[in-house]
Parts: structure tokens; C-alpha cells; sequence
């Protein structure tokens, strides 16, 4: 989900942002990874993959996990996205538009 601005109004709205399948991206999965080596493992994939976004980063439901992924896409200066309403375990993410 993502920030956009109503046409009308300007008044900001989420709104989903699905990636068309013939996009292929980069994956990291980070199931089976501890959250002391999380950040570390975010930080080298988005730093070899910034010029190749979209990319995807499998969370699995770990909140904690989700959150450590969110605060380095923050450092970035990036935007993350769910690829779907019903699968919040995976982030994809892209540059601001």
C-alpha cells in the first residue's frame, strides 16, 4: 500500500500497488533468519538491488521482522507495498514515484 494523492482533493490515500507478473524481481526470503542478522541482510540487498526495483523481501507474518524491513526501506528513502491484501507476509519494494 501506498501514499497517493486524490485528483480532486489532495488528500492522500492508501492505495494498493500490485506488480504486474512479467515483472521479474529480485527476491529475498527471510524465513529461518534471526532478527539480530535481519538488518544487516536488508541493508546488502537493497543497497545491490537499488538500481534494479522492484524487488521483493518475504517477511513471513513476524511483525517484528516486518518492522526491521521497514525501517531500512525508510533509510532508503523508499516505499514498500503488499503484493496483495491477503498476503502481508512479503513487502515489495520501489521508488517513490
Amino acid at each position: 500500500m501506498v501514499d497517493t494523492l486524490d485528483s480532486k482533493s489532495n488528500v492522500p490515500w492508501n492505495v494498493w500497488v500490485r506488480v504486474p507478473p512479467s515483472v521479474l524481481m529480485k527476491k529475498l526470503d527471510l524465513h529461518g533468519t534471526h532478527h539480530e542478522v535481519c538488518k544487516n541482510k536488508v541493508l546488502v540487498f537493497i543497497e545491490n538491488n537499488i538500481d534494479n526495483l522492484p524487488i521483493e523481501i518475504i517477511t513471513g507474518n513476524s511483525l517484528d521482522m516486518q518492522l526491521i524491513v521497514e525501517d531500512v526501506v525508510n533509510l532508503y528513502g523508499l516505499i514498500y507495498s503488499y503484493p496483495h491484501h491477503k498476503n502481508l507476509g512479503s513487502l515489495i519494494i520501489s521508488d517513490k514515484y
